[in-house]
């Protein structure tokens, strides 16, 4: 199952975007269920509290949250895809926004991954993939930004970049500001971390 889920922050809906999801089943955490109505598609659940985005004109199945709970409508959204079996998530309106809600869901990325569910992270502009270890292939067009962030260790081979890497350990910012020469191959050695690329 490939699922779309709606998160709280912000997200820059495009036409490309759009045609993207209709091969996606779409899930909302609370006040994400907003994105649902810019992007004009259908939503299969609206979970959550409801304390931020009840009021919104929606019709979608329900299923309420307490407030007072353990974990964020976010989180719970995202257990609930991989109880149900998601092969693939996209967390749209995943990062940006709030600080503590992004790393959050950076956190729940690389859980997820670890299960063997293909992630991704969007806010419309700038997108992260979870990096475990193994051969990963971002097919990029030429003088896109990209970069590499261990969390919190990560060593890896890197081509397709204006700078390779052979074997290196990522500190402090070395992995940051890189362009795509085409499609970027990065083979993780060691540790954990994130693809990020811009438009």
């Amino acid at each position: 199952m490939r699922l779309a889920l709606l998160l709280g922050g912000p997200l820059l809906v495009t036409e490309g975007l759009r045609e993207r999801l209709r091969g996606y089943v779409l899930w909302a955490a609370d006040s994400g269920a907003r994105h649902a109505l810019e992007l004009g598609l259908p939503l299969a659940l609206w979970l959550g509290d409801f304390d931020s985005g009840g009021g919104l004109p929606l019709e979608a199945p329900r299923e309420a949250l307490p407030v007072d709970k353990d974990l964020t409508d976010g989180e719970a959204l995202l257990r609930r895809a991989l109880e149900a079996g998601a092969e693939e998530v996209l967390l749209l309106g995943g990062v940006g926004g709030r600080l503590d809600h992004s790393l959050a869901h950076l956190l729940l990325a690389l859980e997820a991954a670890r299960r063997g569910v293909r992630v991704e992270l969007t806010n419309g502009l700038e997108t992260l993939h979870p990096l475990l270890p193994g051969r990963h292939l971002f097919p990029l067009a030429p003088g896109t930004l990209f970069g590499l962030l261990p969390f919190p260790r990560l060593r890896l081979s890197l081509k397709g970049g204006k700078w390779g890497l052979e074997g290196a350990w990522l500190t402090g910012s070395r992995g940051l500001e890189n362009r795509a020469l085409g499609e970027v191959e990065v083979e993780v050695l060691e540790g954990e971390g994130f693809f990020y690329w811009t438009r």
